[in-house]
């Protein structure tokens, strides 16, 4: 999947606020700018698809990116399945996690195991644990206030070391500050760079005089130009090596002229690079890059570009799957609070209340389920408001 184009089409999806007027776009533009509507009524017609191929193409499209979907999705559901199984089995062992109220990671915030086994339990129970609770955030005040006296004597320590360093430190830090900052604010680097990024072709890269590069966090694609009478494979010639690239073409008179031939300014992966001929236009050779880095430049021996002036972000679909699970949540959260309804987490605490409020040994057993009765807290703690 190319994500190189993202920002131009966030940047539509962003002002349409709809798929749906979004596909709109894309398809209008089809429409008005391209043959793709265009049905071919005989052989001789040199634009449009014969009947029904156009829609085969779409279809197939969409079918490629619907089986990636139903495969992450069932990745999900073995994973979450696999949790909650874990789950299972703590909670019948009994090893209920401790009321200590800490500071989560984006990982621990998502699976709230200690807030599932408190509302696992009766409305009841769950009222009876708040004292334990506030005595157990005592206990771990104490401990707290020991561990930052520790910390800060540490802190104390680290910094008497750094001081004797201080004055080179800002001596080395100012001088590469200023060359970082002369390369930002360079008019015309930036315009240069801004010109690039308009370009598919050299989006993150550059365009050179025998070629245009493009690249993203894990692969670079090299566009080297070729005469218009180059049509075919065996009229070029391209040698990839890890750190090595070299092309050429057949001239008029037959002979293999070498249009690059030089070092890259990192290693790639040989045998997962790839090339095709675009005839009559460029050898297009995508490389696999060995560490996932932004190249300043393809080769070591062309000018270097402001990575700084690039589009840094990485498509979602780089992070791994817990990350993935907490942006599908906070897009999720975001949706329901504009539309007025309960959050991912409230929605999960109004169903374990349901299910506790109806349980044996319930106050409200028998009663209608009223949510109003309950609040919850930053925390994900729930609580009942006074009657």
């Amino acid at each position: 999947m190319d994500e190189k184009y993202d920002t131009a089409l966030l940047g539509i999806l962003q002002h349409e606020g709809k798929i749906e007027k979004f596909l709109n776009v894309i398809f209008g533009f089809l429409y008005r700018r391209t043959d793709f509507y265009r049905v071919m009524k005989s052989k001789e017609d040199r634009l449009g698809f014969p009947p029904g191929v156009a829609l085969k193409m779409l279809t197939s499209v969409f079918q490629q990116y619907d089986a990636l979907t139903r495969r992450d999705d069932k990745l999900r559901e073995a994973k979450s399945e696999k949790q909650g199984k874990e789950l299972s089995q703590d909670t019948i062992a009994g090893n209920k996690p401790a009321p200590v109220k800490q500071q989560r990671t984006a990982t621990e915030s998502i699976q709230q195991s200690s807030t599932d086994n408190m509302m696992a339990e009766s409305v009841t129970e769950q009222l009876q644990q708040d004292s334990a609770t506030a005595h157990g955030d005592s206990a771990v005040k104490q401990d707290s206030d020991k561990s930052a006296k520790s910390e800060s004597q540490h802190s104390i320590d680290t910094e008497d070391k750094i001081v004797h360093n201080k004055s080179d430190a800002i001596k080395v830090e100012s001088k590469d500050t200023k060359t970082k900052s002369e390369e930002d604010d360079d008019p015309e680097l930036t315009r240069q760079q801004q010109k690039f990024q308009e370009n598919p072709e050299s989006y993150n890269g550059a365009v050179r005089e025998n070629y245009s590069w493009a690249q993203s966090i894990t692969d670079l694609d090299l566009r080297v130009k070729v005469p218009s009478y180059i049509r075919k494979g065996r009229d070029v010639k391209v040698d990839i090596s890890k750190k090595h690239v070299k092309v050429a073409h057949k001239d008029e008179s037959g002979q293999y002229k070498v249009v690059i031939d030089g070092d890259l300014t990192w290693e790639v992966h040989k045998d997962e690079s790839m090339w095709t001929l675009n005839p009559g236009e460029n050898v297009h050779i995508n490389f696999e890059k060995k560490e996932e880095r932004w190249w300043e430049a393809v080769l070591t021996d062309e000018p270097k570009i402001n990575v700084r002036k690039i589009d840094a972000s990485r498509p979602m679909t780089d992070l791994d799957d817990e990350a993935q699970a907490k942006i599908e949540e906070m897009m999720y959260n975001d949706r329901q609070k504009k539309m007025g309804l309960p959050t991912a987490k409230e929605q999960k605490m109004q169903d374990m209340l349901k299910n506790a409020w109806d349980a044996e040994g319930s106050p409200f057993k028998g009663q209608p389920f009223d949510p109003s009765k309950f609040s919850m807290d930053s925390s994900g703690v729930v609580n009942m408001k006074p009657s």
